[in-house]
């Protein structure tokens, strides 16, 4: 359901459950909510499906049990909220790539990311209300702090499929791109502290870090560079 790969200091979590629209179990929360130390070393985390549609949300079939056997409620919700949460928790950038639909849950993990690209084809929809089920009041707040009271509003009451062009409108998604070069050229503690700085930026170590941020080595070079050149 969920596979880690690297490729030097990129690791990319692929949600892969072919035939089934990677549709996601519990056992695939659950994993992402382990998803920490596999990744802990890396500069950038990528999220992505293995084919050409990103996930169609909780497994319909694992929902439909719900209805009869209460006992599964808590479990399920607590596993899906372990691994949105973990994912949100992830010390470096993480960068979510939509192709295909993004329907319910999956909505809510892409939020958990810090950046959003659509792929043309990307469609998007929260169709809780369609079913007759709420969402996670964690990820209606989070879509509402992305999108405003309005859009998210909009689209939760509503269930409405929207496209990538639109998403990128409202501000679900910030870019819509075929194939996104995503380079590994800045440091990777440059990029940890600005993702600590948009996570949290009342945090009272921000200066400290701002100040060490002029010692690491690649600002060194720089500025050995520079002032050999000023000379």
């Amino acid at each position: 359901m969920i596979r880690v790969t690297r490729r030097a200091a990129l690791a990319t979590i692929t949600l892969d459950r072919g035939g089934a629209r990677n549709a996601i179990l519990l056992s695939g929360w659950r994993q992402l909510a382990q998803i920490g130390p596999l990744v802990e070393d890396a500069s950038l985390v990528v999220v992505r499906s293995a084919d050409r549609v990103f996930s169609s949300g909780a497994d319909l079939d694992e929902l439909a049990r719900l209805s009869a056997e209460p006992e599964r409620r808590a479990p399920f919700r607590e596993a899906m909220r372990a691994g949105i949460d973990a994912v949100a928790a992830l010390p470096m950038p993480v960068v979510a790539l939509v192709e295909g639909g993004c329907f319910g849950a999956a909505v809510a993990l892409i939020l958990a990311c810090d950046w959003r690209i659509a792929g043309p084809d990307a469609c998007f929809a929260v169709p809780p209300a369609r079913l007759g089920i709420g969402y996670p009041a964690e990820d209606v707040a989070r879509l509402a702090a992305q999108i405003g009271r309005g859009q998210a509003a909009r689209l939760l009451f509503t269930a409405q499929t929207i496209d990538s062009g639109e998403a990128r409108r409202i501000g679900l998604v910030e870019t819509v791109a075929e194939a996104p070069d995503l380079a590994l050229a800045n440091d990777a503690a440059a990029l940890r502290g600005l993702k600590r700085a948009l996570v949290d930026p009342s945090d009272a170590n921000h200066a400290a870090s701002f100040d060490n941020s002029f010692t690491t080595e690649r600002f060194a070079r720089f500025a050995a560079d520079r002032i050999a050149r000023a000379d």
